[in-house]
This record gives structure tokens, sequence and C-alpha cells, in this order.
């Protein structure tokens, strides 16, 4: 299975057929595999005997090995971090966000898992761009995925009717791949042609406003903020969430998250190279910024969903009075 994303040339060879319709999902592959030569090449083997799963990365070779897991979500990830070491060198900045647009501006969404970033995204009002992985590049804003992979848990067609009826045209068309079925972390991946207001691969304007999504439990925050300069960045730097039970597998209590650049683990280079290309690149477009509380309110009880994404659109259309010290100050108690 070969691929094109952000100009690297990726193989994926794996002996599981699930994880091909994964890749075929998630990415746009090539009709004629060997006549193309990969930057990098993805070894995926669920049979081969470790003691624990493992993820080995070659850097001089270029070259990726997982073994003893089933997690479909291991290439994916495995791409994005291969994505997020080598497109900084070239001023681009990997993110770990959804993309939409809404009234002809387009818009990022950072968050990490639980916090409701591909919920939101797929509103019926926007188009989506990407709900999880996007590159800033010089001079626009690109997909690094064609497909989506959403939490299934709580979906149905009135409060998710873009996901609910995605899903149910990748199952017509026998593309649905379901990982963990039944289980609280339960995913679904679907090709974003699925997606009835989704955009085909292309090109993108500048974002002019940039959402940082904050599952907070505590009720600490106010349901959104807009945030500016030292804030923006200490925030991305940060990451601050909560995570909740069932969020990630073996997770079954409330408590703070911290994630630098809303995905950690995925981000190999130091913090601050990736802060120092989102500052620039907001200084440069005059983006607005915003911090989203996707959790809970002062009296312990969540905040509604369509709440949220009114707060969302009305950000958008009308814009916040800056609420910068205020959250900066919260946040550091948090710390």
């Amino acid at each position: 299975l070969v691929f094109y994303t952000c100009g690297i040339c990726f193989r994926v060879e794996t002996n599981d057929d699930r994880h091909a319709q994964f890749v075929r999902n998630m990415f746009t592959v090539e009709d004629n595999g060997l006549e193309h030569t990969a930057d990098w090449t993805i070894l995926h083997n669920t049979d081969l005997e470790v003691p624990e799963p493992k993820i080995y990365v070659h850097l001089d070779e270029h070259v990726m090995l997982i073994a003893g897991t089933t997690f479909l979500g291991e290439i994916k990830k495995g791409v994005f971090g291969i994505v997020s070491f080598e497109l900084p060198t070239n001023g681009t900045l990997p993110m770990h966000c959804a993309a939409f647009t809404y009234q002809g501006n387009t818009n990022l969404m950072f968050g990490l898992s639980g916090t409701g970033k591909t919920t939101l995204s797929s509103d019926p009002e926007y188009q989506l761009i990407s709900d999880d992985e996007v590159a800033w590049m010089q001079e626009s804003v690109q997909m690094i995925e064609t497909g989506c992979y959403a939490k299934s848990e709580g979906l149905s067609e009135d409060t998710h009717p873009t996901i609910f009826n995605a899903v149910a045209k990748a199952k017509e068309r026998n593309t649905l791949v379901e990982e963990n079925p039944g289980a609280p972390n339960a995913r679904l991946s679907y090709p974003l042609n699925t997606v009835e207001n989704a955009y085909e691969m292309q090109d993108f304007d500048h974002p002019k406003n940039i959402f940082f999504l904050t599952m907070d439990a505590q009720g600490v925050f106010p349901p959104i903020s807009k945030i500016s300069g030292d804030t923006v960045r200490r925030f991305f730097e940060t990451g601050y969430t909560s995570q909740m039970p069932g969020t990630e597998s073996g997770s079954n209590e409330i408590k703070p998250l911290f994630s630098p650049c809303y995905g950690s683990p995925f981000m190999p280079r130091a913090v601050k190279e990736y802060s120092d290309l989102l500052m620039n690149k907001i200084h440069a477009n005059d983006c607005n910024v915003y911090l989203v509380n996707t959790g809970m309110d002062k009296e312990g009880r969540r905040f509604p969903l369509d709440f949220t994404r009114n707060c969302v659109k009305d950000a958008i259309v009308t814009g916040r009075a800056d609420n910068s010290e205020q959250v900066l100050e919260t946040l550091e108690r948090l710390i």
C-alpha cells in the first residue's frame, strides 16, 4: 500500500486485511504501488511474537516497525509521528487538530482525545477538511489524512448526524473498520468521501480562527475565552485537559492531563520548535485564538453539545473580548 501525504511517499506492508482497509480509509492509496519509490516504509505485523507491543523507528533508514499489537491507530499515528519529525525543517507546522470552513473562513480546532475535536468539527453547518491531523504550510493549510477515525460511544443520528450518516454510508460500501466495538474507547474508521459535507484533497487558505479545546472536569474555565500572546503559547505548550474514563484504554478515573502541542507522543522534536512555528504563523496571518471548555461548568454540569457549538460559531461570526489574563492565571494554578 503506497500513498503520499505532505510531499512524503509512504509504503505500508501489513499482514492483516483489516489494517489494510484502515490504511485505504485514512489515506489515498495509489493504484500502482510498485511504480513509486517510498521515502518511508512502515512494516506492520500482528503475528510477530514480542513480549509486548513495540514500535521501532530507524531515522537513518526511514523504516518503522509495528509489532505485537492489533490497534489500528498505531499506523495512523506512526505516519503522523514521521510527518511531525520531517515537516518543521521546511517551515511547515504539523498539527494534531481538526480543520473546517464556515462562512468562507478556514478554522483549526486543537484538542486531545475525548475533548470533542471530531464531534465539533463535524457540525452539519461546517465543511470538513480533516477531523484530526493537518499541516500548516508556508502558503496554505493541507490535509494529512483523507479519512476519519471517530469515537463511537454515544453516537446517534440526533447528536452526531454527520458522523452517523458517514458511518452508515461506509458500512454500505464495505469500507467501515471498527475498533474495539462495545468498549468505551471504541472507534470507527471511514473514508472522508463518505462525509457529506467534506472536501476532497486540496490546499486551503490560512486559518482565520484557532480553537484550543479543553475538557475541563473541574469547571474552572469559562465556556469560551479569547486568548492571545504568551497565553496562546502557554496553553499550546502545556496542552491541558482532563482525561475522562474510557478516553484511552485502561483509564478509569478523571485526572488532569498535560500533553504539549495537544499531541506530545507524536511530536518528536522540541516543544519550542513547534510553538515557535505556531506563534509565527498566528502573527503573520492575524489569527484569532480561543480556548473552548467542552467540559463542566462551575456547578459540575457538562456543557451541552449544542451550547458549545453555538459558542464556537458565535466566536467565528462576531468575535470575543480578550480574556487572556484570567484564563492564564487559572491554568498556572492547575499546573
